[in-house]
């Protein structure tokens, strides 16, 4: 079985479940009627052509959480080990070899999540994947991982996208989180063998389902697609973490989607005081594990790379060099606002301190 405890293990006990896909016409309404959330799915969406669809993978709530931790923890031990690394008893050697003891702990206790970022950052290891909608072949392709089995590979699922049952599923913990679920049953026994995790907070469920079931059900003229904010980003061939980055700011309309460096000032503000969490981020776009790059999910594509009816913003020679890391406007950038983020750590440390 490949879900956790907090997730139904048989297709009778789904939470919220709505309706499968060709069982009823598309509800367009959902469509017309939430601009808000069909402006947010165009700028999520990664890929978009005849033969598939991808969009950025959903960011968890805990996110904000992780970095805060970070920021609390680096910041703390910074404080208390200045001030303590000045006391040390040279004169006495137990108390000296415990003092040294209790820093050393502090620090494994307090720079554990800063050192582990920083290793992500280095090793680019998968933690998310992407899921595939492949509209010709009417299925799912993704990658499997159970998030407890770190050290396990990720094993390739293809499912009949006929076959699926959404669901919303509600958070125990959060009833405000109500993310859009994708079920697989058996047909004789009612049991899931496949879950598909979309688990993105930030749309309306019901919109986000509808949006799916258009591209994959419904010619490409009835696809709500603006082409001024839907832009496929290279992400996944990427070299530049920072170039990443700077789809957390573009996607909100802080800068212009060519990366021509404009609107500088915003960035710096912003992207100075939450540097570590925009990075982090654009690490997990760049190691996200896609499964078009299995030979499997090769051999079902069947789009030649030609007129492509859905209507995507180019990428600028801009952004493609930022996304090579050959754009100094975009490298410069990100390194001072990386030096002033270390600055007003610093900073804090040393006023505390005087």
């Amino acid at each position: 079985m490949q879900l956790r405890d907090d997730f139904a293990t048989h297709i009778s006990e789904l939470n919220n479940p709505i309706e499968r896909p060709y069982s009823q016409p598309i509800d367009k309404t959902l469509l017309n009627d939430n601009e808000d959330d069909i402006s947010y799915l165009n700028r999520e969406i990664h890929n978009i052509n005849p033969d598939y669809l991808t969009f950025f993978p959903a960011y968890f709530w805990y996110f904000y959480f992780v970095i805060g931790w970070v920021y609390f923890s680096v910041f703390m031990f910074s404080l208390v080990f200045i001030d303590e690394i000045f006391r040390l008893k040279t004169s006495n050697i137990p108390l000296l070899l415990l003092d040294i003891f209790i820093l050393l702990l502090m620090f494994i206790v307090f720079c554990v999540p800063l050192v582990l970022i920083l290793y992500q950052f280095i090793t680019k290891k998968p933690f998310r994947t992407q899921y595939y909608f492949l509209k010709q072949q009417q299925k799912i392709a993704y990658y499997y991982r159970p998030l407890w089995k770190i050290r396990q590979p990720y094993v390739l699922k293809i499912v009949d996208y006929k076959d699926v049952h959404p669901d919303l599923h509600q958070d125990k913990g959060n009833r405000a989180y109500t993310p859009l679920n994708l079920y697989v049953a058996d047909p004789e026994t009612g049991d899931i063998t496949h879950h598909l995790k979309l688990e993105d907070y930030n749309v309306n469920p019901r919109v986000q389902w509808a949006f799916i079931r258009t591209y994959m059900e419904s010619p490409a003229d009835d696809l709500p697609i603006d082409n001024e904010i839907c832009q496929a980003y290279p992400t996944d061939t990427s070299k530049s973490l920072f170039a990443c980055a700077d789809i957390v700011f573009r996607k909100n309309g802080i800068l212009p989607s060519n990366h021509s460096g404009g609107d500088q000032i915003m960035v710096f503000i912003i992207g100075s005081i939450i540097a570590l969490g925009n990075l982090f981020q654009a690490n997990h776009y760049q190691c996200t594990k896609r499964a078009i790059l299995h030979p499997d999910v090769q051999k079902l594509l069947t789009w030649d790379g030609q007129n492509n009816p859905y209507p995507i913003q180019p990428i600028t020679d801009e952004a493609e060099l930022a996304f090579e890391g050959r754009n100094w406007e975009v490298n410069v950038r990100w390194v001072c606002i990386i030096l002033i983020n270390a600055g007003l750590f610093v900073w804090a440390v040393v006023a505390y301190n005087t």
